[in-house]
């Protein structure tokens, strides 16, 4: 198998966006890694494909990494992130194309925009997780192909691949149910990304559709950072309301610090509550007791995505828009117990 960027950051130590700005001779790394990534790149044989072909035909894709408010976008998903670039990459590679990433804090469309048209690339892969709705129509001002990845809007005529959040949500209020549970919870994030959206609305669609009651009362709202999830959920454990027998928390991340709040509290998980969490991270499976998930192929989204960006890559003509969803696997874990009697 060929070396991939996330082979070369792991084994260097530092993020897939940082090998990605060192091979593409980007500036604000330091030298000492830029020499270690580099060095580890030549120790590995990373290459990337027909660089002479590419620098004569433009043959390189960006990936976008855009952290709006960096609720999501953040060391603490990283390694999602590096699983959307591995798909991109691998499928992009398989074509003769290269990849670059560029990195934003904040959303300055006029400096993301200048820097495409000043340096155009053949396509562009937005990860949109924290853009908005508004953010994404700034976009319509470029005419290069273009895919957004891990978001979907109904009112945006762009290319989208995203996971099926929908279909998650219904398997984890049917996992409970399975189990008895009928006083079902949810942990939301204060600030909501268009995926925490849909877990949200699906939540409650999904306790309709199984004839399961909800109440307010059940609901909490806490940061999408594992402290201060933690903090949120404590305060608002201290309210001491009547608790449901199951949480579902819309990302890991609030399941991590939820699931300290309600350990300090002296409730067991899942004797006492049983939690799903969404994404599977890795530590997933290392939490006391392993988290139930929802795992969604990262690495499979990177790939449609660049699937459809060649669709458009290959052609002048006009194309109706395509919105993609890959679905869920619900990994079961110990925090998913049968409901108290």
């Amino acid at each position: 198998m060929s070396v991939t960027i996330r082979d070369v950051s792991e084994k260097a130590c530092v993020s897939p966006a940082t090998v990605s700005l060192v091979l593409n001779g980007r500036s604000g790394i330091s030298e000492s890694t830029r020499l270690r990534v580099l060095k580890t790149a030549e120790e590995m044989g990373y290459t990337t494909p027909s660089r002479k072909v590419q620098k004569k035909s433009g043959k390189i894709i960006r990936f976008l990494k855009i952290a709006r408010h960096g609720h999501i976008i953040n060391r603490n998903h990283n390694v999602f992130i590096a699983d959307y670039i591995d798909g991109l990459e691998k499928e992009a590679r398989s074509y003769g194309f290269g990849l670059e990433v560029r990195n934003y804090k904040g959303f300055d469309s006029k400096t993301i925009l200048d820097e495409l048209s000043n340096s155009p690339p053949s396509g562009i892969v937005v990860l949109a997780t924290e853009l908005r709705e508004s953010d994404i129509r700034v976009f319509q001002k470029i005419t290069i192909p273009m895919v957004f990845m891990d978001a979907s809007h109904p009112s945006s005529s762009f290319d989208f691949v995203d996971m099926d959040n929908a279909g998650a949500v219904y398997s984890i209020i049917s996992a409970f149910k399975e189990r008895g549970h009928t006083r079902i919870g949810l942990v939301k994030a204060n600030v909501e990304t268009r995926n925490f959206y849909l877990r949200k609305k699906n939540y409650y669609h999904a306790m309709d559709y199984f004839g399961l009651p909800t109440d307010k009362k059940w609901i909490y709202t806490v940061d999408s950072t594992y402290g201060n999830a933690y903090l949120d959920m404590k305060k608002q454990l201290d309210e001491n309301r009547k608790l449901p027998t199951a949480l579902f928390c819309v990302c890991d991340m609030i399941a991590y610090g939820s699931m300290k709040a309600l350990k300090e509290k002296g409730l067991h998980i899942p004797g006492d509550l049983s939690l799903i969490g969404f994404d599977d991270l890795p530590p997933s499976q290392m939490t006391e007791p392993p988290l139930a998930s929802v795992k969604v192929s990262k690495s499979r989204i990177g790939r449609r995505a660049f699937q459809l960006l060649k669709r458009r890559m290959e052609t002048e003509k006009h194309l109706p828009y395509e919105k993609i969803f890959i679905g869920g696997e619900l990994m079961i874990r110990q925090s998913l117990g049968e409901a108290p009697n």
